[in-house]
């Protein structure tokens, strides 16, 4: 017998935005979702120590349990973070996820708008689902 997607364990996401409060923001677009915020990272507001580095994005990846198999990107990250979240994603992605059979996706809303001034338009949660749920679907 075939499980419904409500007897599904919530795929784990990881966020990662300019502040913590808008990276934050973000989980609240999964609730109620097949998805689950289990970590956010930041430019800005933790400690510098904290703030998104690679090296601190591939700790988280590596170390939650169960594995995070996706990662949100905010729609202000630059394009050297998004280089950063690339490379730390990839090497996940590739050495991990793939090794046991997991599917995984980076969705960087910044491919979809670019504004770090402006707030998102209307219709930029439907979008993060949508692509969530094509790659996981």
């Amino acid at each position: 017998m075939a499980s419904s997607p409500q007897d599904r364990p919530p795929i784990p996401v990881v966020l990662v935005g300019i502040t913590r409060h808008t990276a934050l923001s973000t989980s609240s677009i999964v609730v109620g979702t097949p998805y689950h915020a289990v970590a956010a990272l930041d430019l800005t507001e933790s400690p510098p120590a904290y703030h998104f580095s690679s090296q601190n994005l591939g700790v988280v990846l590596h170390t939650l349990y169960p594995r995070p198999r996706a990662v949100i990107t905010g729609t202000g990250v630059s394009e050297e973070v998004m280089a950063a979240v690339g490379e730390a994603w990839k090497e996940y992605s590739e050495g991990v996820l793939e090794k046991e059979g997991l599917k995984g996706e980076w969705v960087a809303l910044s491919e979809w708008y670019a504004d770090e001034n402006k707030p998102p338009p209307p219709g930029l949660d439907k979008e993060l689902i949508r692509r969530l749920d094509e790659a996981f679907k």
